[in-house]
């Protein structure tokens, strides 16, 4: 004759096994925490560096529109931008201490002349770091390079 088990009888061996040791729960946390702290870090970075991608992008806009500007100025009024050129507004408003500098070469043997926009702005390792745009103008008076 076979004896049957009861189905309430539990065998020891389960019982041991059935939860989450207090050791597991540790380890576990501890990996949470290190992938948590990474990923936070990593979520910072990205968003510096997407301002920084921001900034960049808007003075390389800063300086090509100033250079068109200064190309349709009258001969007077470029040389009064160029002895204290300013940003926009615009620019003013959205890069933090924003400094635009001008810097213009005699005329060539052609009559163009080298001018050279330069802007930087309080963001770290900007500062003695400017974005620069070189171009080059023609004389107002039309006495340049075709």
């Amino acid at each position: 004759m076979t004896t049957l088990r009861s189905p309430h009888r539990v065998d020891l061996r389960d019982m041991q096994r059935r939860g989450v040791t207090l050791f597991e729960l540790l380890v576990a946390f501890g990996i949470l925490s290190v992938i948590i702290s990474v990923s936070a870090g990593l979520l910072v970075r990205h968003g510096r560096l997407l301002t920084s991608g921001r900034n960049q992008r808007l003075a390389v806009e800063e300086l090509a529109n100033r250079m068109e500007l200064l190309h349709a100025l009258p001969q007077d009024a470029r040389e009064a931008f160029l002895a204290a050129p300013a940003p926009s507004p615009f620019a003013a408003a959205h890069l933090p201490g924003a400094m635009l500098t001008a810097a213009a070469a005699a005329p060539d043997d052609d009559g163009l002349q080298r001018i050279e926009l330069a802007i930087e702005w309080n963001e770290p390792g900007r500062r003695g770091h400017p974005l620069r745009l070189a171009g080059w103008l023609r004389p107002a008076s039309g006495k340049g390079a075709p």
